[in-house]
């Protein structure tokens, strides 16, 4: 057997890289050498695992999530970080159980109103969230100031910071974002806040001068390139995550042939067909299209025909393979984003859609 070693006898197997996860950090801290590093393990870290990635990730100065859940698996864990709850919906009860270094994004009149009733025995700090041009979450710019002096007069408030997001840092050329960055920087000239956050893992790679007090970065602690037209190698990222899979079948068909569902290629000419064990029941994008990249035994093959539930099927041209051989979908060789990019989706969708069926497994550089 040839190429990258399956455990036992999955049929799939993800690999994630803790030695990659700390690279990538090391990347973080240089292009923001002066800001805290707020890591974002939302969405069980983007598919990856948020135990595993918080624990490969305890050097960073605090965490990020999505919910009071996640809150709650980290502490678990032993973890003692700051949390923020980057879009947790919450009411006075809730609040009066959070302990103190968990931090709240405060985004809508109902969670003022819920700090405003709460009986909590030690302040929290909390961000407040603006919507300088996401259009998503946030106060408008008008309305901080009165916010913000309402916060100051709480008991359960301790720091207040100010936090954006950058609609548009995956294109760096886009006007929208000096837009925003502009007015935020109005904010923090004419308001006092105890901390400024602005930067996700696209604005850390394009808009560092902006990087202020805590950056945010998600992706591309992952391996995985935020800006459009730049790859994650010219970013010196690796990836964390990758996608492998067997070949359960090699077999020479005639010109003629048609491939999978529908039938919606006919071979032009007698071709060598591998079908691989992973499909969308696996979490590999049913949209992927023929010629999507797939490297087996280190040479770069293409995804021909329909994506199944099970199994997709690879024209190997030259390539010499055998029943199982592993195949790397997506991750070391063969970077996501081009494969994200022949399924017109994006990265985020396909680490964080790999399926449970999947087997797991661990590995250090």
């Amino acid at each position: 057997m040839n190429g990258p070693e399956l455990a036992g006898q999955a049929r799939a197997t993800v690999q994630i890289d803790v030695a990659a996860l700390s690279h990538n950090l090391s990347v973080v801290r240089e292009l923001a050498p002066k800001a805290a590093v707020m890591a974002v393990i939302k969405a069980n870290a983007y598919g990856h695992g948020m135990e595993l990635v918080a624990g490969a990730l305890s050097s960073v100065d605090e965490f990020a999530v999505s919910s009071f859940t996640d809150v709650a698996r980290l502490r678990a864990m032993g973890v003692s970080h700051k949390i923020t709850t980057l879009s947790a919906q919450f009411d006075q009860p809730e609040v009066n159980q959070l302990d103190a270094q968990t931090v709240l994004s405060v985004f809508d009149a109902s969670q003022v109103s819920a700090l405003k009733s709460s009986s909590l025995n030690r302040p929290l700090d909390v961000w407040l969230k603006v919507d300088t041009g996401m259009g998503r979450l946030g106060f408008l710019p008008n309305d901080v100031e009165s916010v913000l002096g309402v916060l100051r007069q709480q008991k359960s408030v301790r720091k207040v910071g100010v936090m954006t997001h950058l609609a548009n840092a995956d294109r760096p050329d886009a006007p929208q974002n000096l837009k925003q960055i502009e007015a935020l920087e109005l904010l923090v000239a004419n308001l006092d806040f105890d901390m400024v956050s602005v930067l996700n893992s696209a604005g850390i790679c394009s808009f560092a001068d902006a990087a202020y007090d805590v950056v945010r970065p998600g992706l591309m602690l992952y391996g995985i390139s935020p800006v459009v037209g730049t790859t994650a190698n010219a970013l010196k990222l690796k990836p964390v995550m990758t996608l492998t899979a067997r070949l359960l079948s090699v077999r020479d068909l005639p010109a003629g042939s048609q491939i999978g569902y529908g039938g919606l290629v006919t071979l032009e000419r007698a071709s060598r067909i591998a079908i691989v064990a992973c499909g969308y029941g696996d979490g590999y994008p049913r949209h992927a299209v023929s010629g999507t990249p797939v490297v087996i035994n280190g040479e770069m093959c293409s995804l021909i025909g329909r994506v199944s539930m099970d199994m997709i099927a690879v024209d190997l041209g030259d390539t010499k393979a055998e029943v199982g051989d592993a195949a790397v979908l997506w991750g070391r060789g063969n970077p996501i984003e081009e494969v994200a990019a022949k399924a017109d989706t994006i990265a985020y969708e396909l680490t964080c859609g790999v399926t449970a069926r999947v087997q797991r497994e661990t590995i250090n550089g």
